[in-house]
């Protein structure tokens, strides 16, 4: 536990640094400690076991394609080249989280002011559990944030390829077309369509807990996520995470208010992607897996919205990264220690045996 609070700590000081002294360059360093905690670690977190059995499993170019292995190809290709080139698995997983990391970084590099911040709330909210754990749906949400500027400039064939990249990792990628969709249809998000979709999606939540009335249309792989008891328990609408995204997203939508067209633009495409999250969660009723896996694909923009509202809360510099800095420390506190997912982490071993 001290490793992560340490951790957590010192990103803490470098996203204030850079904040402070106006230096993007310090992103690389909060990257780099990043990449090389996921990449070098050993029979920690969610999923070890399950990615160190598919590198051994691959033999040869048809198992990407076959099927014979549950993952999806891109991830199977990557594996097999690793492979095939003498590598072991640990430096499999090294270049996948530097990978990871290193596209992420970038992504907010280039289109955002402090990239630290977004590292950061990343960390609190994201990063244990996809990065330390379930690293298909970490590439595949990372992906996905390159598609958001296509969706701006009205562009669905880059789009839809940049879909297909991450689909290639997390087939459930697909799912973000209805990102682009929500866009064209609700040019303005009034209250009344938020209402009205909220709404909406309780009633269709209300629905999906019986399975009987559409599990003929489900592929039988995916049965067990519609009607075995450890996949159907979900807390739905006293979900702590459901309740914190929509306040989010009203306290974004009345307390942040852009004056740059491209600025209210970004905002505005943010938000939209950020409610869906909400609505994929209320829309999946008590099918926790399913809802959970659906909606974190539209909430990684969290990290970009979280810090852009609380640099916004006054012209206090100082004051909003206090603030951010408090309000990431809460989120780190509920989502790792509170939950209790901290036991899945510790202690934190290295291939290195330290």
């Amino acid at each position: 536990m001290l490793l992560y609070l340490s951790l957590f700590i010192i990103l803490l000081i470098l996203a204030s640094a850079e904040v402070l002294l106006k230096n993007k360059k310090i992103s690389v360093l909060t990257g780099g400690l990043l990449a090389i905690v996921a990449g070098l670690r050993f029979y920690t977190g969610y999923d070890f076991t399950s990615y160190s059995n598919f590198y051994s499993e691959i033999s040869n170019i048809s198992d990407v394609f076959n099927g014979s292995i549950d993952a999806e190809s891109g991830f199977l290709f990557i594996n097999y080249i690793f492979k095939s080139m003498g590598f072991n698995f640990y430096f499999f997983l090294l270049f996948f989280s530097v990978l990871s990391i290193l596209l992420l970084g970038n992504f907010a590099y280039k289109y955002t002011p402090y990239p630290s911040l977004i590292l950061v709330y990343y960390f609190a909210r994201f990063f244990l559990v996809r990065d330390m754990g379930q690293i298909r749906s970490s590439l595949a949400c990372i992906i996905l944030l390159y598609a958001i500027p296509y969706i701006l400039k009205k562009k669905p064939i880059q789009f839809l390829l940049i879909v297909f990249m991450a689909s290639l990792f997390h087939v459930t990628a697909w799912v973000f077309v209805i990102a682009y969709i929500f866009n064209s249809v609700f040019k303005n998000m009034t209250i009344k369509n938020v209402i009205l979709l909220i709404c909406t999606s309780l009633f269709i939540g209300i629905i999906v807990q019986v399975p009987s009335l559409y599990i003929w249309a489900i592929p039988e792989r995916y049965n067990a996520y519609f009607t075995s008891d450890s996949y159907t328990n979900g807390q739905w609408i006293m979900n702590p995470i459901l309740w914190m995204q929509l306040a989010l997203f009203f306290g974004a939508s009345f307390f942040v208010h852009p004056t740059d067209d491209m600025e209210i633009k970004r905002f505005d495409i943010s938000l939209k992607i950020y409610l869906i999250a909400s609505l994929m969660l209320l829309a999946a009723g008590t099918l926790g897996t399913v809802g959970g896996r659906l909606s974190t694909l539209f909430a990684t923009i969290e990290i970009l919205l979280v810090p852009y509202l609380f640099a916004n809360l006054s012209k206090n510099k100082l004051v909003n990264i206090l603030l951010f800095c408090g309000f990431t420390i809460i989120i780190f506190y509920l989502i790792f220690i509170m939950s209790g997912a901290y036991l899945e982490y510790v202690p934190y071993q290295t291939i290195f045996g330290l």
